[in-house]
């Protein structure tokens, strides 16, 4: 029985043709998918252009933000590539740089902020 056995397990490996990758690609185009999806969501997505502040106005929100730690919304000045506005950003304000301010670990030119919001 083993002389049988030894004989089948030859004949197997020696028809036997290995898919490699191709076998995984099933999983593969199904996260892709689910990322590409995603990303065209986000793409997709417009956001409003928010009533523009002055700098004292800004810097009063900013000021208060810092001191009692509450989280920040700013919607930037800076257009995507389609012309629209990028999503806020949203974070606690660290503190200042020069003219440069910290949301979380991001600077941002105090001059490239449109609208600032307690959140």
């Amino acid at each position: 029985m083993s002389k049988e056995f030894d004989e089948r397990v030859t004949n197997f490996f020696k028809n036997y043709h290995d898919r490699g990758m191709k076998k995984w690609s099933g999983f593969f185009l199904s996260d892709h998918r689910v990322a590409i999806n995603a990303d065209n969501k986000d793409r997709g997505q417009t956001y409003a252009k928010k009533s523009e502040m002055t700098q004292e106005e800004i810097s009063e929100v900013l000021l208060k933000s810092y001191s009692e730690h509450y989280q920040v919304s700013l919607q930037l000045k800076d257009l995507d590539g389609d012309g629209n506005y990028k999503a806020d950003i949203v974070g606690f304000v660290k503190g200042w740089a020069g003219q440069e301010l910290i949301i979380d670990d991001q600077l941002i030119e105090m001059d490239d902020i449109n609208h600032a919001m307690i959140v």
